[in-house]
């Protein structure tokens, strides 16, 4: 499940840069303010999750919407006319500002002033860098009306060691687009992108340069895939959305505005913070088959990719006295190791021997097998808030330092010899925040180990 959560974030983060140079491109021309213009696209993401998104466009105003469930809907508002953008979480009845940045003749975008802090004055962060590349394949077709162009975007970003973002991304899009006669116009040019995701270091803002190359022109996509790639220039994930329904109808203004009722916050944790508990539940229902309850993530492993490294996780042994949450455990493991490019599946299987089988039959590399061999919790009568509040940025809660230690062995399928066997500790502030930083760098050891 919390690989699922990781895919999520991932997905959010990079919907968010398509859409800045999206929108870069898109309003290159001004016209005159025509008729509201309301679309709705279906999207299929990593891991083959199914999601519906409405973008709705009156005058010099968009609102986008992102239905994803698990806690995380997202609503942007972009208002040109104010040269901001407004992000809202109806489950927490909150709202945060970001204003717009302008770019100067180099297409250096610089943030905007730091919001006062309790952490004090805001620290210059790094220069993250952005080149957007793109052609027109020179194909055209009729979708809903219009005529569609084919063209073929590259998005590589990469961010200065001392950045508060670091970003070491590229990204390929291949989409048919269309230009609608609309007044939206942001001239965002190279401006820096909404705030998403988890924040950096409190009061620190980076700068952001962006240069496109090439001719292609995109514009308002009808159909459009993404794909996103690790360092090694492997695939990560692939996301496709298309245009379920375009229409052109009066759009109530206030949809374009700061909801009625609803308090500003100055952080992305506050605005985002959601009842992890009930999430959970949630991700946990929508993680299972229709039909069949008993059937566990692990049965539902795809066919390895040719040459990529899967590694078969099977469930951690809590050695500790104290009651864990085994499985939310495995899965904030089984996240990171597809967050860093390897293919990581749950195992069914409690021993060594049990998980040959499995392991050979799911077409694993190798098999982790992991104990948590100690925990010296933070103080008594707390309890472990959720892991999945560290992935989504919310703090828990936990106060005092904790200290968690992991013992871990890696086997190549079909070998009773270890090719790995390690240990790794955390200590943090909270139970979660030990445990979490420690099946992290348990993962980081891993994949070291495998690409080896």
């Amino acid at each position: 499940m919390t690989q699922r959560k990781s895919r999520l974030a991932i997905f959010f983060v990079t919907a968010g840069l398509v859409m800045v140079a999206s929108l870069a491109t898109a309003q290159q021309s001004r016209t005159k303010p025509q008729a509201d213009i309301k679309v709705t696209y279906k999207s299929t993401m990593p891991g083959g999750m199914q999601s519906e998104s409405t973008t709705m466009i009156k005058g010099t105003r968009e609102r986008s919407e992102q239905r994803m469930g698990y806690g995380m809907d997202q609503v942007t508002i972009t208002q040109c006319d104010l040269r901001r953008t407004i992000q809202v979480s109806d489950s927490a009845r909150k709202y945060l500002i970001t204003p717009m940045e302008s770019s100067d003749s180099e297409g250096t975008a610089t943030t905007a002033p730091a919001r006062a802090s309790a952490s004090g004055p805001a620290r210059r962060g790094g220069v993250i860098t952005s080149v957007i590349t793109s052609s027109d394949t020179g194909e055209r077709k009729e979708m809903f009306g219009f005529t569609a162009r084919h063209v073929k975007t590259s998005i590589r970003m990469e961010s200065s060691p001392d950045a508060c973002n670091p970003l070491n991304m590229h990204m390929e899009q291949d989409g048919w687009y269309i230009d609608l006669n609309f007044g939206l116009n942001c001239e965002l040019g190279s401006g820096r992108p909404p705030v998403m995701g988890r924040p950096g270091s409190a009061g620190c803002l980076d700068r952001f340069h962006s240069r496109h190359i090439g001719t292609g022109r995109t514009g308002f996509p009808l159909i459009e895939t993404t794909i996103g790639y690790d360092q090694n220039g492997r695939e990560q994930y692939r996301m496709t959305k298309e245009v379920a329904d375009l229409s052109r109808q009066p759009l109530d203004a206030a949809l374009f505005d700061i909801p009625a009722g609803y308090t500003e916050t100055s952080n992305s944790q506050d605005l985002y913070a959601m009842n992890q508990s009930e999430m959970i539940q949630q991700a946990m229902k929508g993680h299972q088959p229709a039909g069949n309850s008993n059937v566990e993530a692990g049965d539902m492993a795809q066919p390895s990719r040719p040459g990529a490294i899967r590694i078969g996780v099977v469930q951690l042994n809590n050695k500790t006295k104290t009651s864990l949450p085994m499985e939310e455990l495995r899965g904030h493991l089984v996240g990171s190791l597809s967050n860093a490019g390897i293919e990581a599946v749950p195992l069914n299987a409690i021993s060594l021997t049990e998980a040959q089988a499995e392991a050979k039959e799911k077409q694993c590399t190798y098999i982790l097998l992991t104990d948590i061999s100690s925990l010296k919790a933070a103080s008594a009568g707390k309890k472990l808030g959720g892991l999945l509040g560290r992935a989504t940025g919310v703090d828990t809660g936990n106060a005092g330092k904790s200290e968690a230690k992991l013992d871990f062995k890696m086997f190549a399928t079909g070998s009773s010899s270890p090719k790995l066997s390690s240990s790794e500790s955390g200590k943090e502030d909270g139970d979660e925040a030990s445990l979490s930083a420690a099946l992290e760098r348990e993962a980081a050891a891993v994949v070291a180990a495998a690409q080896r």
